[in-house]
């Protein structure tokens, strides 16, 4: 504190351009919806029982989603087109909207099965508290006996 300056040295550093990552809106999409498919693909085949046919489904999906991004991402760039990519209801959109029909188809089995599965769980659950209970009565009967012998 000479001077009466609180403030020591400063150092000052000269202004650099913000170097960020291109985050456009059809980048961000196209980047999860790989993510999605990806992460998807995985979880479904370890559950599923016929993991070999899903996970190409899911491959196929994959490789579709990258492309019809791409398409979505060049639609986006020329103003005054309709359509996404220029689908006209054939090929590789129907391949997809069937790759959707069995993932769905698929994804309902799995939440029958879990649901069976909770439904299981639960009247496990109840029989055991019920015996748990019934033992702890008794229990409890059996201590009352010996302490009023007492």
């Amino acid at each position: 504190m000479e001077n009466g300056n609180r403030i020591g040295t400063l150092s000052i550093t000269p202004t650099v351009a913000r170097q960020t990552p291109n985050n456009e809106f059809g980048e961000v999409m196209a980047r999860t919806a790989r993510t999605v498919v990806n992460t998807a693909g995985g979880v479904v085949a370890a559950l599923v029982p016929g993991a070999p046919a899903v996970s190409a489904a899911v491959a196929s999906v994959g490789s579709v989603v990258s492309t019809s991004a791409s398409s979505v991402r060049s639609a986006a760039a020329l103003p005054g087109t309709g359509s996404v990519g220029g689908a006209t209801g054939q090929g590789e959109q129907w391949d997809l909207l069937a790759a959707q029909k069995e993932m769905q188809a698929e994804g309902a089995k799995m939440n029958l099965a879990y649901m069976e599965l909770q439904n299981q769980m639960q009247a496990e659950s109840r029989a055991h508290n019920a015996v748990s209970n019934i033992m702890k009565v008794r229990h409890d009967s059996a201590k009352a006996a010996i302490n009023n012998i007492r």
